[in-house]
């Protein structure tokens, strides 16, 4: 029998609300109060499970006050109209940290290590919107450095990582980057988040199907080869590889910044996309290689695992389509 826990429902339901409000606000204010309400009501949903310590829950609300602090002291001395280039600066800073952009990409290594996967997914793509919505609002120059910085720490970094949850958390900040570097025309902004959020959403419930933390624990469990299969698919859609859809989305932001004639821009995204794409080979290269015995009458394509592996392969063609179309 299916129960549904009220206290969730309730906190899932503001946390919401409190993302609607900040989206469709004509003010600062009322965008500044959507993001309080919906990150007081994230922060008891990351206690949902056993493993939240309490010390994420902290840094996670230190992190966010200081930023929403920046932002509603920003739009104070917006409104008095005293030193706008400060102004802007503050609030740009403030927008960085809440979305977590290197440099200030720390807290978000920091938490992910210790909360559930469905929050996690949260973190990462719902309670974003508030603050790309502010970062549109404001189309600063000054977002060029961070973006910069941003994509080269992102790839590298990721690198030298063993937690799949990390790795995920610097493959948010990469993609992130990509999504404020496309921030002033918001069309392909929300199409790459929804693909991302899609890609994301299929890669999370593959991992935890398979009950992996870590990366060694691909050479040490054995899997069967469809699972390997729909794992590789998946990984190579969030590293944006053709013909899958993170190609397409990674391809409308390429040429929205060839059209505004940032080549710098497309140089660096395009160099550290291969980065990219060598640490999600790397997840799952050496499982492929283990040999896994199979009888064929045991192939059955009516597992979920597998319908994310098809749609994955065939979304992509509609995505294009849709791209052309609009």
């Amino acid at each position: 029998m299916f129960f549904i826990n009220s206290t969730k429902f309730l906190l899932t339901n503001s946390m919401v609300i409190g993302v609607i409000i900040s989206i469709s606000s004509s003010n600062w204010i009322s965008l500044w109060l959507g993001m309080e309400i919906s990150m007081l009501s994230f922060i008891p949903l990351m206690m949902s499970n056993k493993i939240t310590s309490s010390q994420s829950m902290i840094q996670y609300f230190i992190t966010q006050s200081l930023a929403s602090t920046m932002f509603l002291f920003s739009i104070i001395t917006m409104l008095i109209g005293v030193n706008m280039v400060m102004n802007e600066m503050f609030m740009v800073i403030s927008m960085l940290i809440k979305i977590g952009i290197a440099p200030f990409h720390n807290w978000i290594l920091l938490i992910i290590e210790s909360i559930d996967y469905t929050i996690m997914f949260l973190l990462l793509t719902v309670m974003k919107l508030p603050a790309l919505t502010a970062m549109y609002q404001i189309n600063s120059k000054m977002l060029v450095i961070p973006m910069l910085i941003s994509l080269m720490v992102s790839s590298i970094s990721s690198l030298n990582q063993s937690s799949l949850r990390k790795l995920l958390g610097l493959s948010s900040i990469y993609n992130m980057t990509l999504i404020i570097s496309s921030i002033s025309a918001m069309k392909i902004s929300l199409i790459f988040l929804f693909i991302y959020s899609i890609n994301l959403m299929m890669l999370i419930l593959t991992i935890e199907s398979m009950k992996v933390n870590f990366i060694n624990q691909f050479v040490f469990n054995e899997f069967t080869l469809w699972t390997k299969i729909n794992l590789w698919i998946n990984m190579l859609s969030m590293a944006g590889f053709p013909p899958l859809m993170g190609f397409i989305s990674k391809m409308m932001v390429i040429q929205m910044l060839i059209s505004l004639n940032e080549i710098l821009m497309v140089c660096l995204i395009m160099l550290t996309s291969l980065l990219i794409l060598m640490f999600y080979t790397r997840l799952v290269f050496s499982s492929m290689l283990i040999s896994y015995t199979f009888k064929k009458w045991t192939l059955n394509f009516s597992k979920p695992l597998h319908f994310i592996m098809i749609s994955n392969l065939f979304l992509s063609c509609s995505l294009l389509v849709m791209n052309c179309l609009l």
